[in-house]
């Protein structure tokens, strides 16, 4: 529709859509004064149709209104989000704040976009985000054997992961001892990162796919640092068959790489 010169009928249906609520109010309204009204004032047989045309009629547009919400739900939930690294907490942080079991599931490289932006950020002691008041919490991490990047010249760029390791099995450490509500795992894969991201309550997956790029005739490996895609088991895009592959990863990570030991950590 042209904004700046409309038709008698586009005028014609933006004026039937402004009118449309107050317009239910002034049913609504009605239906309470025929209610009031006594028989005298009117008869029987005329109130009952007084009564029946009014609802009538705010039954229409309360059908449109209702099948208006419905179409906007729709909509939404079959398009396909993508958020930037730097907004995963906040949207993370958003689900789990009211769960009480909240579950995460996390595979990532080095874990700079995952640990330290995400997951130690949920683990910190009176914070309004913190999971550790949660009734039980379960958090599964994977990431890269430091190894690979040792012996692959395209994971060198990864090598912070060995530092990263070590906090990550501190904190293990100590919500083995100050937690009883909750535990913190982590494991190391030895195989070309693929499937990366967060699962969280096996129903909330945000995912990003590693994947390698020429730059200035070099070889460059991606990774956390992507946009990320959203998905859920109840959406139109195929949510439930990448949750599903993601947990496959996860199992498979579980079965053939190696868990990781808590390294003793001295607490506050």
């Amino acid at each position: 529709m042209s904004t700046e010169n409309p038709s008698l009928l586009d005028r014609l249906k933006e004026g039937l859509e402004k009118a449309k609520k107050p317009f239910a109010y002034i049913l609504v309204f009605i239906a309470v004064i025929i209610e009031a009204l006594p028989d005298e004032l009117l008869p029987t047989s005329a109130g009952s149709s007084a009564r029946v045309a009014t609802l009538l009629a705010l039954s229409f547009i309360l059908m449109e209104i209702l099948f208006e919400i419905h179409e906007t739900i729709v909509k939404k939930s079959s398009k396909l989000n993508r958020i930037k690294s730097n907004d995963l907490f906040a949207r993370i942080a958003r689900i789990v704040k009211d769960e009480k079991s909240p579950k995460i599931q996390y595979i990532g490289v080095a874990g700079r976009h995952g640990w330290q932006t995400v997951i130690e950020k949920l683990l910190i002691d009176g914070s309004k985000d913190s999971i550790l008041d949660s009734t039980r919490f379960d958090i599964e991490m994977a990431l890269i054997d430091p190894k690979q990047c040792e012996e692959t010249s395209l994971m060198e760029r990864f090598d912070i992961v060995g530092p990263i390791i070590k906090q990550m099995s501190k904190k293990i450490e100590q919500i083995s001892i100050k937690q009883n509500n909750g535990t913190l795992s982590l494991y190391t894969y030895n195989h070309m990162p693929n499937m990366i991201g967060f699962l969280i309550n096996e129903n909330y997956l945000f995912l990003a796919l590693a994947y390698i790029e020429e730059q200035d005739g070099e070889e460059i490996f991606r990774a956390g640092g992507t946009d990320y895609f959203v998905y859920s088991k109840n959406d139109l895009f195929g949510g439930q068959e990448a949750i599903k592959r993601f947990q496959g990863w996860f199992k498979y990570i579980k079965k053939n790489g190696s868990k990781v030991a808590p390294e003793t950590a001295t607490l506050d």
